[in-house]
């Protein structure tokens, strides 16, 4: 089973790298906006009813990042809150894009955004930081029409050891996954013998915080064990979708009340019982549930590509004498390198299906529709800009 689960990811060294790996493209229309504005968003989150996304762009992940273990000297620039307004086409990309202040924040020097979830009804914004000072979740109460996101509180704990995506399941009450158990920036050696092994030692956390507006941690345990545990989501009340970046799939659990622990310990607890398996054709990343129920999976195909992109972000987007310094070769594939993207949706009639892959837009990390709208995007780990396409 080991052995032909690692060889399924290597063929994707095989055959997915950007010279030979299928072009797709199911959209009616479109197009990289903002690139002269943002990159790095690895995450957002639509706000459908009001036809806006939320997103959260680090630069400082081109020197700083603590899953890919890149860990460069010298100042590191920290991440930014954006509203993105897509319902209107026709609306100037300068009005469409607004960035959004950060209110009472010490930490906003240090501030490198995975992923987020965002509370509608008490308007507050939940957001795991691999900051230097130490992996956290920041908790904002975000104003969209003011465009500012006043810091409430900063949610550290021992099971929070990598936190990477978030799922709301209710007011301050959020499943968490934890990538891995050594974070790179601690072990680096381990760490990638986590990624390219695929040992189940990638956490989601069940975190329940105090409900008086402290955002204390109330309880937090461990309810499932995943291999390179990445993107959450809900996919109904009793369905949890985690990708599992390292084993080329998406995997699905059961949620439930833990009876026996519920009326041991006088509150709710819950479980996750692992039901199936969705298998990709890429390592996925990110995950994002359709008003009309399908999975939306974001990640990457080729391995390599994406290591070596990842690598040499810090030159080829940084100023002109680190680019001078840099060798001919180097300088050469900050002309020509990318990293391709892959993106697909998923129902439990009609399974598996690809709505994109290819190179003009590199490293899809998050990919989201709004249905209603027909509009849909897709953000980059190292992209510059967000694809937007039009159904």
């Amino acid at each position: 089973m080991f052995v032909h689960d690692r060889s399924r990811i290597f063929s994707f060294f095989l055959n997915n790298s950007p010279e030979k790996m299928p072009t797709i493209n199911t959209f009616r229309s479109h197009s990289v906006k903002f690139a002269d504005r943002i990159r790095s968003c690895e995450d957002f989150l639509l706000v459908e009813d009001r036809g806006v996304a939320i997103a959260a762009c680090d630069p400082g992940r081109e020197r700083w990042n603590t899953v890919m273990g890149v860990n460069v000297p010298g100042p590191v620039s920290s991440a930014e809150l954006y509203i993105y307004d897509y319902k209107d086409a026709s609306l100037p990309d300068a009005a469409a894009l607004k960035r959004v202040s950060l209110v009472d924040f010490p930490g906003k020097d240090d501030f490198h955004t995975l992923g987020f979830a965002f509370d509608e009804a008490t308007s507050t914004l939940y957001m795991s930081s691999h900051a230097k000072a130490g992996p956290r979740i920041e908790v904002f109460t975000l104003d969209i029409d003011a465009l500012t996101a006043t810091h409430r509180a900063t949610v550290q704990h021992p099971l929070l050891n990598g936190p990477n995506a978030l799922a709301l399941l209710g007011p301050d009450e959020l499943l968490v996954t934890n990538d891995h158990r050594f974070p790179a920036r601690d072990y680096k050696l381990l760490s990638k013998a986590e990624t390219f092994l695929g040992p189940p030692t990638g956490t989601v956390v069940h975190l329940k915080l105090t409900p008086n507006g402290q955002h204390a941690v109330h309880d937090a345990r461990v309810l499932a064990r995943v291999p390179f545990a990445n993107g959450v989501e809900l996919l109904n009340h009793s369905t949890v979708a985690v990708a599992s970046t390292s084993r080329g799939a998406v995997y699905l659990f059961d949620l439930a009340e833990d009876e026996k622990k519920t009326k041991k310990h006088g509150e709710q607890r819950l479980r996750m019982k692992y039901r199936t398996q969705i298998r990709t054709p890429f390592l996925p990343d990110n995950l994002s549930r359709a008003a009309d129920g399908r999975l939306l999976i974001a990640g990457h195909p080729h391995p390599p590509s994406l290591q070596r992109f990842t690598q040499t972000r810090h030159v080829c987007n940084g100023d002109a004498t680190e680019l001078k310094r840099a060798d001919e070769e180097t300088r050469r594939y900050c002309e020509t390198g990318t990293a391709p993207s892959w993106v697909a949706e998923w129902s439990d009639e009609e399974g598996l299906r690809s709505l994109y892959a290819g190179v003009e837009y590199p490293t899809s990390a998050t990919a989201a529709r709004d249905v209603k709208r027909g509009v849909g995007i897709v953000g980059g780990l190292y992209a510059k800009g967000l694809l937007v396409w039009r159904d």
